[in-house]
């Protein structure tokens, strides 16, 4: 090959890479994927909690570890809880979810009847399918410490 053909190459060569490494250097960095306290819509949380409450503490089927409750004091600590798990700017510094419900004697059907008013609301709310699965995924392990009976 020509001397000025390798010169040429060589040169060709030397700004493809400096391009390469411009570019890698000045690239916006990549952004973090928002929360998923975010993605829900954070303030959400608190009108998600509150209907929760409210519908665990009147329907026959869950209405009957509430009695002696307060349900404004549950819909904040639980706003709360929302917040933390899901990655907001709250510190849950309430009790375990195993001291909440010791001696509530909570089934699995009223566990289920719980998430599936969660779902409920959730989609009344306009959740998006993808957050919905994963506060669900989130709140999943509790499980084992709510259900006793």
């Amino acid at each position: 090959m020509p001397a000025a053909f390798n010169a040429s190459l060589q040169a060709f060569r030397y700004l493809l890479g400096s391009a390469v490494l411009a570019g890698a250097l000045y690239c916006a960095p990549a952004t973090a994927e928002a929360t998923l306290y975010e993605r829900i819509g954070g303030e959400r949380l608190s009108a998600i909690a509150s209907d929760l409450v409210d519908r665990s503490s009147s329907d026959p089927r869950t209405s009957r570890s509430w009695h002696k409750v307060s349900l404004n004091r549950v819909k904040g600590v639980l706003t709360v809880y929302l917040c933390s798990v899901t990655g907001g700017p709250c510190a849950y510094e309430g009790d375990t979810m195993k001291d909440v419900h010791a001696g509530l004697d909570i089934t699995e059907a009223e566990m289920f009847t719980m998430v599936q008013s969660l779902r409920d609301i959730m989609i009344s709310r306009d959740v998006p399918l993808r957050e919905r699965n994963e506060l669900l995924a989130v709140l999943a392990p509790a499980k084992r410490d709510v259900v006793t009976k």
